[in-house]
């Protein structure tokens, strides 16, 4: 049987950054992908300024389809626009962008073995890993298989409807005749199209991606609603495919090292919980979790306890402001006209939002921010809504779980 120093299962931004991670300090790796590559990959196609900085390498040209320069954010009758002078992020076709990260982890060394994994076990101070090419064993493995995989689930429990967001996603070819209504170098972002979350148009340059996403537990008819937000935007969605998945819930404290195993990604609950943005934790968190196999492979410990680093440095470099992102989602969603309609109609506080995804601001620091401007904030919300003969929008249904 044939045996690695590492296996990393799943082959996305998480499971390719962990193997380059690992294969660069001249272990043998070995990296399972149930799909062949290009595969579809449903997704919006946003990589940040954050999620580019973790890269060791430059994206070429042939996997970016647009530069993004800032936000147009919408609430009720409202609509809000900034432009930054630096571009804040790209959009990629995620079937492009994903083969080029495994092209990087094989190019460090990785060998990619195109299977499903079934299943592993530890037996005699090492892992066995049953795929559908065979068995193979290693001495330790990142588990990169993505919200809803099967073999996380040896480390911890599947998330809650409360833990978790839905996303559907529609990719539309794009006309010439709709180019001036296109938000070409914008995010094009609609809040209250859904509950504990938003719609969005990307514009791709050949293709427009078009979704919608929210919590699960407040998501209610989701291809309904995508189609009506479709509709509203001039889409027509009629013979075009469309693609559903879960993203976790971040900020959350969730389990994710066992015994000679880590989760990173999406499998370890990494993503932002309140734009639902996920590849900048998952080059992060799997760089990290190579790097900590790696330190607890020379010690001789590869025992939970001996990778208990793992989840110590992921909550300092990234995992506590994940929490205010919860924090900021849970504001927002709960007092929509007092936050969301500020993103849609003051452009101080979108300027300061986009330096989030620009990697120049992070969630803790625009909060705090922000929490200084509370007050008024609120006593604006109470005038307005007095104003038009009601009162200010009660507090939502917030999500329960422990912040991290």
């Amino acid at each position: 049987m044939t045996h690695y120093d590492f296996a990393v299962i799943g082959g996305g931004p998480a499971g390719s950054s962990a193997a380059r991670t690992l294969a660069r300090s001249g272990a043998s790796v070995v990296l399972f992908e149930r799909k062949r590559m290009p595969r579809a990959k449903p997704c919006g196609g946003g990589v940040s300024q954050r999620a580019l900085a973790r890269l060791d390498f430059p994206l070429p040209p042939s996997v970016i389809d647009t530069d993004i320069y800032g936000v147009r954010t919408h609430y009720g009758p409202w609509t809000g626009e900034c432009r930054a002078l630096a571009r804040v992020a790209v959009l990629v076709r995620r079937s492009r962008f994903d083969q080029f990260l495994v092209e990087k982890a094989e190019e460090a060394g990785a060998r990619v073995v195109w299977a499903e994994v079934r299943g592993l076990s530890s037996e005699g101070g090492r892992l066995a890993i049953d795929s559908s090419a065979g068995a193979v064993t290693a001495g330790g493995a990142v588990i990169c298989e993505g919200a809803r995989g099967r073999v996380a689930r040896a480390v911890r429990r599947p998330d809650r409807p409360h833990e978790q967001a839905f996303c559907l996603v529609a990719e539309v070819p794009a006309g010439d005749g709709d180019a001036a209504a296109r938000p070409g170098g914008l995010l094009d972002i609609h809040f209250g199209r859904v509950g504990h979350g938003y719609a969005w148009v990307f514009d791709h340059g050949s293709h427009l991606s078009v979704g919608v996403g929210g919590l699960c537990e407040r998501l209610r008819e989701p291809k309904e609603a995508l189609l009506r937000f479709a509709a509203d935007a001039g889409v027509d969605l009629a013979g075009i495919p469309i693609r559903g998945h879960f993203v976790p819930s971040g900020g959350l404290r969730r389990t994710v090292a066992a015994d000679r195993v880590l989760l990173a990604g999406d499998a370890a609950g990494w993503a932002d919980p309140f734009l639902g943005e996920g590849i900048a934790y998952a080059i992060h968190s799997g760089q990290i979790a190579g790097e900590t196999l790696i330190d607890a492979s020379s010690r001789g410990d590869l025992s939970a306890r001996g990778l208990a680093a793992y989840e110590a440095r992921c909550r300092v470099e990234f995992g506590r402001d994940l929490g205010s992102a919860l924090t900021l989602a849970r504001w927002a969603y709960g007092w929509p006209s007092l936050f969301l309609r500020r993103l849609a109609t003051e452009e101080e506080v979108l300027a300061r939002f986009i330096e989030i995804e620009a990697n120049r601001l992070s969630y803790r620091e625009f909060l705090r921010w922000l929490v200084l401007r509370i007050p008024r904030l609120y006593l604006q919300s109470v005038r307005r809504r007095r104003r038009e003969g009601g009162r200010p929008e009660p507090v939502g249904q917030r999500s329960a779980g422990r912040q991290a």
